[in-house]
């Protein structure tokens, strides 16, 4: 239909309806914005479902629809770059007040509705305007609000000493909180050296959130939930998806379909921390659609996902030299036969990670050269220290392994010499030190620092909830697990896991 036919055809149909604004929708818009405002051809269209451009008051749609747009413009994260021709000609003031009102309150849109005198105004006030408008050119005039992922955003952080998932209806919350950004957060504190770590600092961390997800239509719906180490989502008070125990998020997400209805939705998200590695993914999508809509404050766009290339460990050890999630960039991973894992940080002299299961997926080191940190691929990881084992004085002096591809790792501090070696027994791992040369006063090595570590029986403790750690000598002082290193001596210390 030509422009001149489309302008005396709706001159016509105008008083008819003007009211209908769904069924104006459908004549006018549906062919390139979809039937279900999700733009049509896949895609190829911008959406109008959950658009922030028909979000507040109603002028920049308003203006839009009188003298279209043309050039890029982003929206929910995707470029777009058409034209839409001007509809001002062809539409009555009516009839573009009956359209707009009904696309600011479809598919999960909560704009309130547009009046004729409205669209009067912005007529009268843009009447000399003779080109399209372009997006740079509208957010001057109407700035765009960022779309809250969740409205009414609340949390609630509970802190304690747990070995199991906590009864969070049960407990009283030490804090609870507005969340303005509508976007799930761990909280953060400041570490001594000025990095921003997740609290507490020792104990457990809990987290409760409550709010609303609007969701755009009717239909199935895809939720991806991964947690450091578990929990739970809720919508409208029904259990949609769960993690339970305690383990690392790669590996332990769950992925589940639900069916849900257009509109405001109740939804809660629970979250546990055991082990000190902290890490929350929440996100949904419509099952027909690609990308993630992220609640999480950590990850708000999908990453790039590489084959999977996990590295098994079968007669010897595997070493692995790449950045390793949650220590220090200078990390080198040890995988064992038998699925008992280490990495060893060579910044801070001590074996940081200590882990079962599978060691690493080195698919995203591996893969077009992927940058950025790996976390172990098994379960049950403990992190035994924050901090150096040593006085920052001492000094990696490199590592070799024995025939069986066992390694050690060689420190000196001054006179004093250490030699750290690991070797594996049935679900255990055993450190052998061997110290030797002079010492001039009291050296202690910290074996365990900043998880819960509790003395079970003469030089037996718990660590975490999930390793039992035995070795002679050891003692516990603020709140650190240490080791006196005598010249002359070697101390075996078992984990072993529960």
């Amino acid at each position: 239909m030509s422009y001149r036919h489309l302008l005396a055809f709706f001159s016509l149909l105008a008083p008819a309806l003007a009211q209908d604004g769904g069924q104006l929708y459908t004549l006018t818009c549906s062919a390139c914005h979809g039937a279900d405002g999700k733009g049509a051809a896949n895609g190829t269209f911008p959406p109008l479902a959950l658009s922030p451009y028909l979000a507040g008051e109603p002028d920049r749609a308003i203006k839009i629809v009188l003298h279209g747009l043309n050039g890029p413009v982003n929206v929910l994260g995707k470029t777009y770059n058409l034209e839409m021709p001007p509809q001002g000609a062809a539409m009555q003031d009516e009839n573009i007040a009956a359209v707009l009102t009904y696309v600011r309150s479809a598919w999960g849109n909560t704009a309130g509705p547009v009046t004729a005198d409205q669209v009067k105004k912005i007529r009268a006030a843009t009447s000399s305007r003779s080109e399209h408008w372009t997006a740079p050119e509208l957010l001057k005039l109407h700035p765009i609000q960022e779309i809250k992922p969740l409205t009414n955003l609340l949390s609630f952080t509970y802190t304690g000493n747990w070995t199991a998932a906590p009864d969070f209806a049960k407990l009283k919350p030490a804090a609870a909180e507005e969340e303005p950004t509508g976007r799930i957060a761990l909280p953060k504190i400041k570490a001594p050296k000025g990095k921003d770590v997740s609290p507490p600092a020792s104990g457990n961390l809990g987290m409760v959130w409550e709010g609303t997800l609007t969701l755009p239509t009717t239909g199935d719906y895809e939720f991806l939930f991964g947690a450091d180490d578990g929990g739970s989502i809720l919508l409208d008070g029904k259990l949609i998806t769960q993690i339970t125990g305690a383990g690392p998020l790669k590996g332990r997400e769950k992925q589940v379909i639900i069916p849900a209805s257009a509109g405001p939705h109740k939804f809660r998200a629970e979250y546990y921390d055991l082990l000190g590695l902290k890490a929350l993914q929440i996100a949904w999508r419509q099952k027909s659609q690609k990308e993630w809509n992220f609640l999480t404050e950590e990850t708000k766009s999908a990453a790039k996902v590489w084959p999977p290339i996990i590295l098994k460990p079968t007669e010897r050890p595997i070493i692995y030299r790449n950045f390793i999630e949650k220590t220090s960039p200078r990390a080198i991973g040890v995988g064992f036969p038998g699925e008992v894992n280490l990495a060893y940080s060579v910044d801070n002299l001590a074996p940081e990670l200590i882990w079962t299961g599978a060691f690493i997926d080195a698919g995203h080191h591996w893969t077009d050269r992927g940058i950025g940190n790996e976390p172990p691929a098994g379960l049950k990881v403990v992190k035994l220290t924050t901090a150096p084992a040593l006085d920052k004085a001492a000094k990696f002096r490199g590592y070799k392994l024995d025939p069986a591809g066992n390694p050690s790792f060689s420190v000196q501090f001054g006179e004093l010499s250490l030699l750290d070696g690991y070797t594996t027994s049935t679900s255990s791992l055993i450190r052998s030190l061997k110290v030797s040369g002079k010492s001039s006063g009291s050296t202690v090595l910290t074996l365990v620092d900043g998880v819960a570590v509790t003395a079970t029986g003469p030089d037996t403790f718990d660590v975490g909830g999930l390793v039992t750690l035995t070795a002679k000598s050891t003692k516990i002082l603020d709140g650190k697990l240490v080791l006196p290193l005598v010249p002359g001596t070697t101390t075996e210390i078992r984990y072993l896991w529960k």
